[in-house]
């Protein structure tokens, strides 16, 4: 059967290692878009931070970010969010900081923590948002975020990621790259996100190949008939793919 949408992760899936959309990678996105095939980017990254991709990639289709916290038009204006409400926010951030981990919320074109550090920094400069420094970070939020981050090493990560999964069952909890620990509203992910576009724009499982890398790409391949992941991807996410690529994504894979 032809496959008419392409859903795709951003980092270490369909950008180099350099974060960046490698000249072959963007002649075969020309080319699938010429045979009229829709190619949807969806990301971790809050949709500010995937908005030069997005531009770059040129596909006049929606985009997934936050994990599907965040359905985006083309343009940039808002599809639908699902949010976390302060209260339920904080209670993560008390969890995460009496575990020694950093920890940041979103708003707009903003991120923030509570103390400047090289964590702060270092994700300021790959993704391309501006972080702000806010001292307590509890008693500083009083907004919904559509996404709560924590930074550790990614051995505490895994070991983390199970025992946080039974504290907060009411929260989705996945893992983008090996150090980042993500918290969600509760049934949000880069799946359901599909699922809502799918309606939106009138395209089926059967006729959909997404592609990914990390634990938060899984939810993508229980939706369409044709997952591939990257040769990079985690040892779960390929024996979840259906599919595996020859190269990995610093390779064009």
């Amino acid at each position: 059967m032809q496959i008419d949408t392409i859903v795709t992760d951003l980092d270490d899936t369909l950008l180099d290692a350099n974060a960046r959309i490698s000249p072959y990678t963007m002649h075969i996105v020309a080319e699938t878009k010429r045979r009229g095939i829709r190619v949807i980017p969806a990301s971790g990254r809050a949709a500010s931070s995937m908005r030069s991709y997005v531009d770059q990639l040129h596909t006049g289709q929606p985009y997934i970010a936050c994990n599907g916290g965040q359905l985006m038009n083309p343009d940039h204006t808002e599809i639908a969010s699902s949010m976390f409400e302060p209260e339920q926010a904080k209670e993560l951030i008390r969890y995460f900081t009496a575990r020694g981990l950093y920890t940041q919320v979103y708003r707009g074109e903003l991120f923030y923590f509570a103390e400047a550090s090289e964590i702060a920094r270092r994700y300021s400069w790959r993704t391309g948002m501006q972080g702000k420094a806010v001292g307590d970070l509890v008693a500083f939020l009083d907004f919904p975020t559509p996404k709560v981050l924590s930074v550790s090493t990614p051995q505490a990560v895994e070991a983390l990621l199970p025992v946080i999964r039974a504290d907060f069952p009411e929260v989705t909890f996945t893992v983008s790259k090996p150090h980042f620990l993500e918290a969600e509203p509760k049934g949000v992910n880069k799946g359901s996100a599909i699922r809502q576009l799918s309606k939106i724009l009138g395209f089926s499982p059967e006729r959909t190949m997404v592609f990914g890398d990390s634990l938060n790409d899984i939810s993508m391949f229980d939706f369409a008939g044709h997952s591939v992941a990257m040769a990079n991807a985690r040892s779960e996410v390929i024996q979840a793919a259906r599919y595996v690529t020859e190269k990995p994504n610093s390779q064009d894979g």
